[in-house]
């Protein structure tokens, strides 16, 4: 069964799903876009043949387009996604699922409503690292787990200073709900999604503030609007409670005052049989244990794998046989209570109760 996509975005992440559907197989048959014209010209860089360029409706219109992947600003992640399952189309929504728990619960109720089928962007998921932490959790290596940490770091690294990535009524937030969502999702769901507790966190905004006086050295998203807006976060760190008594750290920045190379993007697991540790874009890991009397790591051989690929290939598969195996919306409702929290927690300057 073959299986046509249409994409949702013409920007930088749209044209990587792009490419990630095109080289497994698979036929991107329309590109939408609020700017028409970035529609056309994504479908002409591309030599998409015979594929339809429009705004998100007419994608949504088209009778041959069974997944829709959505990748804009997260403002629109909602709206978008619920006008796509209305009109027939599975989705594959860009990671955070939505602004806020409303919005996803939404999203939700729409996908069953429709009888669709709803699936957030967890590529981490997908990596090389993250299915062997899965395979070796799942195996009991670590035994009954107490602690996560999920961190993930960045020295000067504001995506589209003064665009929507640091405009809140657009993104939602900063570091936290772009880079948090990703390790928080992959180290809650290498451990089973344990039910969230309580929240208590801050986020702060000491670089971005002041746009003109942010040195930076290179800019996902960019250049620099200076005449844009700067209302977000820059770092954010917090610590969250989950049942039945784990505890999670989370660290996240876009800027902050480090050496490059003294702080990784370190995703760890304890647990009281081992741990694992791995660099969250690594391509191997360690699993620290006990074996005959010794403390010893075990670093295994593992396959190399595209995330990318992997997330391609399981939208696709659930499109085939009607069921999203995981990075559902539950999923994504999930890791969004626990987002909402954090910046609840913040403004309140205390430790709040976790609420889906």
């Amino acid at each position: 069964m073959s299986v046509k996509i249409g994409i949702i975005g013409a920007g930088a992440i749209g044209k990587v799903h792009l490419n990630a559907f095109r080289r497994n197989g698979y036929d991107v048959v329309a590109i939408g876009d609020a700017n028409v014209q970035a529609a056309e010209n994504l479908v002409k860089a591309e030599n998409l043949t015979g594929a339809q360029a429009g705004a998100p409706n007419d994608v949504f219109a088209n009778k041959d387009v069974q997944g829709v992947v959505i990748g804009v600003p997260n403002k629109f992640h909602k709206p978008l996604a619920v006008s796509a399952l209305q009109a027939g189309k599975d989705v594959l929504v860009e990671k955070p699922m939505a602004m806020n728990v409303a919005e996803a619960k939404a999203m939700i109720a729409a996908a069953k409503k429709t009888r669709r089928l709803l699936q957030i962007g967890f590529v981490h998921r997908y990596s090389t690292v993250g299915v062997a932490a899965k395979k070796l959790i799942d195996a009991g290596r670590v035994g009954n787990v107490y602690h996560l940490k999920a961190n993930y770091y960045r020295r000067r690294g504001i995506p589209g200073l003064g665009g929507w990535f640091t405009t809140k009524e657009m993104s939602g937030g900063g570091p936290m709900i772009d880079l948090g969502v990703h390790v928080i999702d992959l180290i809650t769901y290498l451990v089973g999604q344990p039910k969230a507790l309580r929240a208590s966190g801050k986020v702060y905004d000491y670089f971005g503030k002041d746009m003109k006086k942010y040195l930076y050295e290179g800019m996902w998203a960019g250049p620099p609007r200076y005449d844009g807006t700067f209302n977000v976060e820059d770092s954010a760190h917090a610590m969250v409670r989950l049942a039945p008594n784990i505890t999670l750290e989370v660290n996240v920045t876009w800027a902050g005052n480090f050496p490059a190379d003294s702080v990784k993007d370190v995703m760890g697991i304890f647990g009281d049989k081992g741990g694992i540790t791995f660099n969250l874009a690594g391509k191997e890991l360690a699993l620290a244990t006990e074996e005959n009397g010794f403390n010893v790591d075990v670093k295994p051989n593992l396959k190399q794998l595209d995330a990318w690929d992997g997330q391609t290939n399981a939208f696709a598969e659930a499109i085939k046989t009607r069921k999203v195996a995981h990075a559902d919306g539950e999923s994504g409702l999930y890791v969004q209570s626990i987002l909402d929290a954090i910046y609840k927690s913040s403004a309140a300057n205390k430790e709040v109760e976790i609420k889906a």
